[in-house]
């Protein structure tokens, strides 16, 4: 039971993982993604984290559904233009959002160290959106402040929830997660290692 709702986790935090078809052209698209390969699969490189896998696991899925649900409700409404023209749906960056929620989730689980190399990583996507003219600067520093307040409420989630400690778990975990690229296709993908 307790892998299936670890599985059932780690896809709902993919499934606001959509971008338009001409944003894969940049490499920020599948950057935004490393923290969260990072915090939940680091522990299987020897790095320990502070919170086992099941509360990361809750802390990313509600922190990601936060970070959609808030971007994307204000790209709706608020309806700024690209500076490329493309659309209306510019303010706030949901790249730099999800790099950031990220960063902070990796700062909380594994400290500044790693989580100083994350913000570096988020603040290369925010430069990256606006090198690229998919967003105006004060988009990316909204959605940094998005992702922020994001990570937060899916660490206050976790911690609310307990629901690591309530199943008998402490750091232990059977589930790793790393990223490769299709040799054929050059596609990124995600490789689930889940031990039995």
């Amino acid at each position: 039971m307790r892998r299936l709702l670890t599985v059932l986790a780690l896809l709902l935090c993919c499934l606001g993982a959509r971008a338009q078809r001409s944003d894969w052209q940049y490499w920020e698209t599948p950057f935004q993604f490393t923290p969260i390969v990072f915090d939940l699969g680091a522990e299987y490189l020897g790095i320990q984290p502070e919170h086992n896998l099941i509360d990361r696991c809750v802390a990313n899925a509600v922190g990601y559904a936060a970070m959609f649900g808030i971007t994307h409700g204000l790209k709706y409404a608020v309806r700024e233009q690209r500076p490329d023209g493309s659309n209306y749906r510019s303010f706030p960056s949901g790249h730099t959002a999800a790099a950031f929620t990220g960063a902070e989730l990796v700062r909380q689980d594994y400290g500044w160290e790693w989580g100083a190399v994350f913000y570096a990583g988020g603040a290369a996507v925010a430069c990256g959106r606006v090198a690229h003219r998919r967003h105006w600067w004060w988009d990316t520093v909204a959605g940094a402040g998005i992702g922020v307040l994001s990570a937060w409420i899916g660490r206050w989630t976790a911690d609310a929830l307990d629901l690591g400690t309530k199943w008998g778990t402490k750091k232990e975990s059977n589930l790793a997660v790393a990223p490769s690229v299709d040799p054929l296709t050059g596609a990124y993908c995600a490789n689930l290692v889940w031990r039995f």
